[in-house]
């Protein structure tokens, strides 16, 4: 009888397990691929060379962008916390064959692009190409809330005219994501295959358990 008791035990607690690692991969593997699946497809998409936009533009909203920002012109907007103690996000304008784009970088970028706006600056009196080409990697979006509104105010500032900025249309922006992107080439490829594995063995789970039903 203790023994039935036991070997009783031990079955329940072999079918916990199962089901606790079946589960744990299911859900481990669900959410790398809710969290990481959009910027995984960005990755997959051929990228756009940033040094070919400014020459030859075309830029378009869904683009994967990659490569390294040749020059850029002012920061005309950044983003912080209430009181702009804090800065997390600078907004540079960047001139391309077609139009302007926005460069949205984080904070820890903003020496280097200073840098290489100095070195713009000197390009345009001097004809000296920028040295400080800063490498990025993000998706192009529409810019949004007061960003538009920014970037034409400051184009008017270096001598566009409000005709010539409604002609370029809507403002697009690319944001710095090479991190974002980073992690998701490792995690979601890893939440595929834990996805893949919890249906696998869920799988040969109930074929054996209806195996060794119909043996009696």
């Amino acid at each position: 009888m203790a023994a039935d008791w036991r070997e009783d035990g031990k079955k329940d607690l072999l079918r916990l397990a199962t089901g606790c690692l079946i589960g744990g991969l299911l859900v481990i593997g669900f959410f790398l691929l809710i969290i990481n699946g959009r910027n995984f497809v960005i990755t997959i998409k051929p990228g756009v060379d940033i040094g070919y936009l400014t020459e030859q533009g075309g830029a378009r909203e869904g683009m994967h962008v990659t490569g390294r920002i040749p020059y850029v012109y002012d920061c005309f907007a950044s983003m912080g916390d209430l009181d702009d103690s804090h800065i997390s996000e600078y907004y540079y304008a960047l001139p391309t064959a077609d139009g302007m784009l926005i460069i949205g970088v984080p904070a820890g970028q903003y020496e280097a692009m200073e840098s290489l706006k100095e070195e713009t600056w000197q390009y345009l009196e001097t004809g000296f190409l920028p040295g400080s080409a800063v490498a990025m990697e993000g998706q192009i979006e529409k810019a949004q809330g007061r960003l538009p509104y920014l970037l034409g105010e400051y184009m008017k500032e270096i001598g566009y005219t409000q005709e010539e900025i409604d002609a370029m249309g809507e403002p697009l922006i690319i944001q710095d994501a090479a991190g974002i992107l980073e992690r998701a080439r490792i995690y979601a490829p890893v939440g595929m295959i834990l996805l893949a594995l919890g249906i696998l063995l869920t799988v040969l789970y109930v074929f054996l358990k209806k195996r060794k039903a119909a043996r009696g």
